[in-house]
């Protein structure tokens, strides 16, 4: 006579199988969800990156274009020196604007350079915003990671396009401006940054 055993529940070892392959699933998720996080943050780290890199060459970019001289024999000059610091360029850029600064609308003198001071709380590449005539003066710290700043000048004044390592006048602006900046020895820029920014001014003098 054969005897038929009907068996319910789960054995102590299927049990115990069961919850390290529920452990193993469930870790395997964590570890899915974690990377799928740390990827999301460095794509928001990029993402912020690239747009503060086209907002600081948006902003040269306007100031630049908004490049004016005055008829004033007072009147601020547009001034690009050419300088060197040990083997780095050195340059800076002064010129008047019309466009919009943290200063507000009308004229204003913004100054472009490589800030090295160690008592002033600003880095790299600061710009330095004078309002015209009355003197109230602001500095905006653009790029930290700046540690070079190298400025051409077209003009067509020679009868044909040459490119001039500064300028300074205080009746004619150049045709054009190249600003190249340049990260410390060994470090990268944003690539936004790292292109040379060429704006055409002077067209309605």
């Amino acid at each position: 006579m054969s005897r038929t055993t009907n068996r319910s529940g789960m054995t102590l070892l299927e049990l115990v199988v069961g919850l390290t392959i529920t452990g193993m699933a469930l870790s395997a998720g964590y570890g899915a969800l974690a990377s799928l996080v740390d990827h999301g943050d460095r794509a928001t780290r990029m993402l912020d990156a690239i747009s503060r890199a086209a907002g600081e060459r948006r902003a040269l970019r306007e100031w630049l274009e908004g490049a004016r001289v005055t008829l004033e024999e007072s009147g601020p000059p547009f001034r690009g020196l050419d300088g060197i610091d040990g083997r780095r360029p050195n340059d800076e850029l002064t010129f008047l604007t019309t466009a919009r600064t943290p200063l507000g609308v009308g004229g204003t003198v913004v100054r472009l350079y490589i800030d090295r001071d160690t008592l002033t709380p600003e880095r790299g590449l600061v710009a330095e915003f004078t309002h015209w005539p009355d003197r109230d003066r602001q500095r905006l710290e653009i790029e930290p990671r700046a540690d070079a700043l190298d400025c051409r000048y077209l003009t067509r004044m020679l009868g044909h396009a040459e490119w001039l390592p500064s300028w300074i006048s205080t009746t004619v602006l150049p045709a054009a401006v190249e600003l190249r900046l340049e990260p410390p020895p060994g470090d990268t820029l944003p690539p936004l940054l790292a292109f040379p920014l060429v704006v055409p001014i002077g067209n309605d003098q």
